[in-house]
């Protein structure tokens, strides 16, 4: 640790592994454990949702009510138990708002909470008092995402009597296409967001309340999740989805940080989800997993032909687009196909006629399945990423730690941990296109798929895949030198 230790408050509308849709889940999990094995005061506050799981309450609970727009909400906060630490995970509970399937959508209805904004706002608030009423005062509140948003003004509102004013709000943007856009009328969710909700104002966008904005506007420093996609939001205007030039106003207080992912949990020498574990000198102990995937959705094992596996939000960002109009060449390569994953359902309904139309060569498994996603990891051939676009990914890092080279779409943070084998043929780990466009993925695929025919160079290109360190340890220490900053600046005031 470079200097005193820091109370980090990190606010989250997910954390693994009690809520997950995707990515920032583990981050919120992972980051914060990294930084309290630093040794700094950590605390995590998420919302308790109905569907939570895994959660062991201590049974102290502690409990308050929270005024917004003249509504009074009822609200506990409910600690996991853990050992003792430097790292405490606490869940807000509000029945009125949480207690619903799902975390932002309406699974029934088919359409996103109609409240989201109350939702988060409340969540927000609900954060920092906790702080007040514990008397636990930190020095960096570091949000995550649009849900945060609110963050910053409730932090300078006066129902703190100046509790934070020592503190700097520090914001992550985990992906830049979700903003928290709503009606105007949502100011009245957020303390004095009056002027901030007007024309011209920090909340405005495009005549919408725009909660990812407001917080760019008045964070002390802000980050995204990968240096290259750091790049991309300030100077790609359609990556930026019009916050493009506030990032670039910004450029002294925005940087890239690359995630990491948490080495103790992914790990194919320890992993319990697998049928047999393996490390980069038992290679050979890696079929048994692609065996034991074949036979559990009936695809016939050939160790010659490639299992091609994705595990990932079906949607056209995660490269379903120019995936579909390619499919039947990858399956004639030959290859197999398994995708394990939910989402748009045109996407999916076109998997399944494939599925239909090809049974010994195309398997979805349309759910969320943790342990599954390790067997996956742990014994396909080749890992699929032709995203759209990919802030950082989280996928990649596990695929390659579990001796899966990736074919992937050179954007975000797959630009950063994939080094193609052309480019670098004596430490490359996997196979980059540059284009959004089918033909660029073919012509990929196509590379893998040749370059698997010679397991001599197939187990090279594993085994320098193995070798990357995607640990938290750097980048923790990178987010650290930021609170510094942070701390060591006046406080931002747009």
């Amino acid at each position: 640790m470079n200097g005193p230790a820091l109370r980090v408050l990190h606010v989250a509308s997910e954390v693994a592994p009690f809520s997950k849709s995707g990515g920032l889940a583990d981050v919120c999990a992972s980051l914060p454990d990294a930084l309290a094995t630093h040794g700094h005061d950590v605390v995590v506050v998420s919302p308790h949702y109905g569907s939570l799981r895994g959660l062991v309450p201590e049974n102290e609970v502690l409990q308050t009510s929270i005024v917004l727009n003249h509504h009074e909400f009822q609200v506990e906060y409910v600690r996991h138990h853990t050992a003792p630490g430097k790292l405490r995970t606490l869940f807000v509970r509000c029945d009125e708002l949480f207690a619903r399937p799902g975390y932002y959508f309406d699974p029934v209805l088919n359409k996103d909470y109609e409240d989201n904004d109350a939702r988060f706002a409340l969540l927000c608030c609900a954060a920092l008092q906790w702080c007040q009423l514990t008397g636990w005062q930190p020095h960096i509140v570091h949000g995550h995402d649009w849900q945060t948003g609110a963050l910053p003004l409730f932090m300078r509102s006066p129902r703190f009597n100046g509790f934070f004013d020592d503190a700097r709000f520090v914001l992550t943007i985990h992906n830049m296409a979700f903003q928290g856009r709503f009606h105007s009328g949502s100011r009245v969710w957020v303390d004095h967001a009056e002027d901030h909700g007007a024309p011209g104002g920090a909340a405005e966008f495009h005549g919408t309340f725009s909660y990812l904005k407001l917080a760019a506007e008045l964070a002390d420093a802000i980050n995204t999740v990968s240096p290259t996609y750091a790049h991309e939001l300030r100077m790609i205007d359609q990556m930026g989805f019009g916050l493009g030039p506030l990032l670039h106003s910004r450029h002294m207080q925005f940087s890239g940080i690359l995630n990491g992912i948490d080495t103790q949990l992914w790990n194919p020498e320890t992993d319990p989800h697998l049928t047999a574990r393996f490390t980069a000198a038992t290679l050979a102990q890696r079929n048994r997993n692609k065996r034991a995937l074949c036979e559990r959705f009936g695809l016939p094992y050939e160790s010659s032909i490639p299992l091609v596996a994705m595990v990932t939000r079906i949607s056209e960002q995660k490269g379903f687009g120019i995936l579909m109009p390619v499919l039947g060449e990858l399956i004639s390569g030959p290859a197999q196909l398994l995708v394990l994953g939910s989402g748009d359902p045109e996407f999916e309904r076109q998997l399944r006629f494939a599925q239909e139309a090809y049974p010994q060569r195309v398997r979805l498994v349309a759910s969320h399945d943790e342990p599954l996603a390790h067997l996956i990891y742990g014994g396909c051939d080749i890992f699929l990423m032709p995203s759209l676009f990919e802030p950082c990914g989280l996928s990649q890092m596990m695929a390659l730690r579990y001796g899966a080279p990736v074919v992937a779409r050179a954007t975000g943070g797959l630009a950063d941990t994939i080094s193609d084998i052309e480019h670098d043929p004596a430490q490359g780990t996997g196979f980059l296109f540059k284009d959004y466009d089918a033909r660029a993925l073919a012509n990929a695929l196509k590379r893998s798929l040749t370059t698997f025919r010679s397991q001599e160079r197939w187990r090279a290109i594993q085994r320098h895949g193995m070798k990357q360190d995607f640990s938290w340890k750097r980048s923790a220490r990178v987010y650290e030198e930021m609170y510094r900053r942070a701390l060591s600046n006046s406080r931002h005031k747009p």
